[in-house]
């Protein structure tokens, strides 16, 4: 699966935020005006009730906050950059440095796994995700997820 195909520069953020509610709401606003989506608060609301639940940080300085929405009408996903680190309830109680929001339709489930999936698979490489964290811009931060998808085929 090319992950490249389900962001853009567009939606790279780096964050200011230091509570991970407000992260993912900061980086769900990366969407506002995309016409994939609905109802924006709708999907904040979904992102935070799912955090609530339980947290989205996995531990190695990833978060993946994700939802699923009829309202989403095309897969998609956000990346979030926080150098100083962000307190998130990870499993290993470590900083977030990596967010990454991924966006999918209700019925999308098995195309919605096999992206989580391929995302896990670039950011388990540490130079990969310590690259990623140090980009100077967005458009640097494609151009290494189009590096690696390229190496990977």
């Amino acid at each position: 699966m090319n992950i490249v195909e389900f962001t853009s520069p567009a939606f790279v953020k780096k964050l200011k935020s230091k509570n991970k509610f407000k992260a993912i709401e900061e980086l769900a606003k990366a969407f506002d005006g995309c016409e994939f989506i609905g109802n924006l608060d709708e999907v904040i609301a979904a992102l935070k009730e799912r955090e609530q639940i339980m947290s989205t940080g996995i531990g190695y300085g990833i978060a993946i906050p994700h939802a699923r929405l009829a309202s989403i009408t095309r897969m998609m996903f956000a990346i979030g950059i926080s150098k100083a680190g962000i307190e998130y309830d990870s499993m290993d109680n470590a900083p977030v440095h990596l967010v990454i929001l991924v966006l999918a339709g209700e019925k999308q489930h098995k195309e919605y796994l096999k992206l989580l999936s391929s995302i896990m698979a670039v950011l388990k490489n540490e130079k990969t995700k310590k690259r990623i964290v140090a980009a100077k811009n967005a458009h640097e931060v494609i151009k290494i997820l189009r590096e690696i998808n390229d190496c990977a085929q």
